[in-house]
């Protein structure tokens, strides 16, 4: 037995979703709506595959490629956007008398396909049509369905039981389907297979507790998160996610893979999708968020935003994950010399923090590396230098090296404004921005300075930051942009 499985929907009832993904390639749990066709297709033995597809060809090519990961055999035919199944057949040259089954791949269903199939074949070739959910589960088997193709085509018929269909059989089939047919149906698979509720689909992920009762969260490869526990949620989270530790998560989330949540943010009963990237401090309630597109399923309203700082697609996601850097021996040397001397002269700088700020002698900052937050310290007095002695700890043990970029600002995501200036990736105690530069300047002048003053790799220009600490210079960002080679400098135009 074949099947030809059909995944050619325009999707247009979905906008502005559609412009994203077509039906077949719209994540439900983080897994494409074709690939649980797949699954019950291998499930049913069924092993040549025939995909008929139109919009994103090219994109289902690339997902399922030979169809060799779900031990199938595949090829691919170009349709019109929701041609008429009755005009697609003839151009496959199909047996007339072979036993094929017909299905929708853009349409999500539990696990069926082998059910339906053995059930049609004791029909004696008679048509029998497929109910799941008191839906059209878009299944029908050649030779017996083949005048009735039509009950195929999209938008599927309810696929009643005419007074000319004597021969035609009902079989209700066990479990859910989805027609995938506007946003809040969308919405309701994705939370439903958050809730582990979809019948004989699991979610993908390892499984985590939460402070729900009855639920927990089902997480990806290299994905980083809170303790989850602490959460009234639960959920689906894709690989190679990262959600700040201060992020409060509610109720049904499903995060897609590759996706960055800053801090503050607040989930609930919310969907978003792949390469998403949701900015720091954002509410995010009934909604479904796919890169810089914010969709209100209940109302089909949307918003396009424009601002990347706010939503946006986290296409540098790679970025905000600091590989792991290694700490020279002669940074750990000198870290340990001067962590010592912090030591000796530790009751002086107490003496003098509580002298200077009586109420907070001491501040806590907090450090970003390697894809984990650490609480630090230091004292609290005007020369940085020394006040961050403390946090020499850091770099004898290897986290960070004594010189480099700020460890003390989480780098978010956002379009790179400065394409001509490589950023800095190696994270130390002390730079620029640790040491000189005004907390206040915009941040778009911040990773500019930072960014050119450690391009090279010149040990004398730090310790002249650090002469520039101890002397108290606190310079502006205009001090230091008027040095910049014309080269690297951004343009008039630049924000």
């Amino acid at each position: 037995m074949q099947a030809i499985i059909f995944a050619n929907r325009s999707g247009n009832e979905l906008a502005p979703l559609d412009s994203h993904y077509c039906p077949a390639l719209l994540p439900v749990g983080n897994k494409p709506v074709i690939e649980f066709t797949l699954e019950d297709l291998a499930d049913a033995q069924i092993s040549k595959i025939r995909i008929v597809i139109s919009t994103q060809s090219a994109q289902i090519e690339k997902l399922i490629g030979n169809g060799e990961k779900w031990g199938l055999e595949v090829e691919y035919f170009l349709s019109r956007e929701q041609e008429n199944v009755s005009s697609v057949l003839p151009r496959l040259s199909l047996n007339p008398d072979e036993t094929t089954l017909l299905a929708r791949a853009d349409i999500l269903r539990s696990p069926c396909i082998k059910s339906f199939t053995q059930f049609s074949k004791q029909m004696n070739n008679n048509h029998v049509i497929a109910k799941q959910a008191n839906q059209n589960a878009g299944l029908m088997l050649l030779p017996g369905a083949r005048h009735f193709t039509e009950d195929l085509d999209w938008p599927l018929s309810d696929c009643q039981l005419r007074s000319n269909e004597q021969q035609s059989i009902i079989q209700v089939l066990h479990g859910d389907c989805y027609m995938l047919n506007n946003l809040q149906d969308y919405m309701n698979a994705n939370q439903a297979l958050a809730s582990a509720k979809l019948t004989g689909i699991n979610p993908r992920g390892r499984y985590f507790s939460s402070a729900a009762k009855e639920n927990g969260f089902y997480v990806g490869a290299k994905t980083k998160s809170a303790s989850l526990t602490v959460h009234n949620a639960w959920g689906v989270i894709g690989n190679n996610t990262w959600i700040d530790e201060s992020v409060d998560m509610q109720q049904s989330i499903v995060v897609g893979k590759n996706c960055l949540v800053e801090k503050a943010c607040s989930l609930k009963n919310c969907l978003i999708l792949d390469n998403s990237y949701v900015g720091q401090g954002l509410n995010v309630t009934n909604t479904i968020i796919s890169k810089s597109l914010l969709i209100k399923p209940e109302s089909q309203g949307h918003l396009i935003l424009e601002d990347p700082s706010i939503i946006s697609e986290n296409c540098n996601f790679n970025s905000t994950q600091q590989q792991k850097q290694q700490t020279t021996f002669i940074d750990k040397l000198q870290a340990f010399v001067l962590f010592c001397l912090g030591l000796i002269f530790a009751p002086l700088l107490l003496l003098l923090s509580f002298l200077a700020h009586p109420k907070r002698p001491i501040m806590r900052e907090t450090l970003f590396f390697q894809g984990v937050k650490r609480n630090s310290y230091r004292w609290n007095i005007k020369l940085l230098f020394i006040a961050r002695l403390p946090q020499l700890y850091w770099v004898m043990t290897g986290k960070i090296a004594l010189f480099g970029a700020s460890p003390f600002e989480q780098k978010i995501t956002t379009k790179d404004l400065l394409e001509h200036v490589e950023k800095p990736s190696l994270l130390g105690l002390y730079g620029p921005l640790q040491l000189v530069i005004d907390e206040q300047a915009p941040l778009e002048e911040r990773l500019l300075i930072e960014a050119e003053y450690l391009c090279t790799d010149q040990r004398s220009k730090y310790w002249r930051l650090v002469a520039n600490s101890l002397l108290g210079r606190r310079k502006q960002p205009c001090a230091l942009t008027n040095k910049i080679p014309n080269d690297t400098a951004p343009s008039d135009n630049t924000p």
